[in-house]
Parts: structure tokens; C-alpha cells; sequence
């Protein structure tokens, strides 16, 4: 995970617990100080191919963390 998105990562996490529900991508871009929407959809798609966040297509504040220490127990 790069820098940048585990600021967003990190973001998307505190906003979910301070507020109850997910950032739009407005909100993350305002919340991190970036001008571009686009850089915030790019970046929250590579958290969802790392398997890092489920978003729901065409939904909006669809972001979900997915919490890997569950994962990796059933593994076990």
C-alpha cells in the first residue's frame, strides 16, 4: 500500500467510526486537502483490488472497510 492510499484508507476508517456512515469521495478529497475527485476514485479502486474496501457500484457513501484480521483467522 502506498502512502497516499493508506492516507485514504485511514481516512475512510476515522470518518466511518467518528460519523457512522462513509466519506463521499468529496469528502475524502476535502478531508486530505486534494483538488481532484478522479485521484480519490483511482485510489479507493486500488484499496478495492488489494481487498481492503467492498464500494457498491452506482451507490453513494458505498465504502466498506473489510476487516482482514477475520480473514486471515479463518485461514488459520
Amino acid at each position: 500500500m502506498s502512502p497516499r492510499q493508506k492516507q485514504v484508507y485511514d481516512f475512510i476508517q476515522a470518518y466511518i467510526k467518528l460519523k457512522g456512515f462513509a466519506p463521499s469521495y468529496m469528502n475524502i478529497a476535502q478531508g486530505l486537502e486534494l483538488k481532484s475527485k478522479s485521484n480519490i476514485h483511482r485510489l479507493v479502486h486500488r484499496l478495492k483490488e488489494q481487498g481492503l474496501l467492498h464500494v457498491k457500484p452506482h451507490e453513494f457513501r458505498s465504502l466498506k472497510i473489510i476487516d482482514k484480521s477475520v480473514q486471515d483467522m479463518v485461514k488459520l
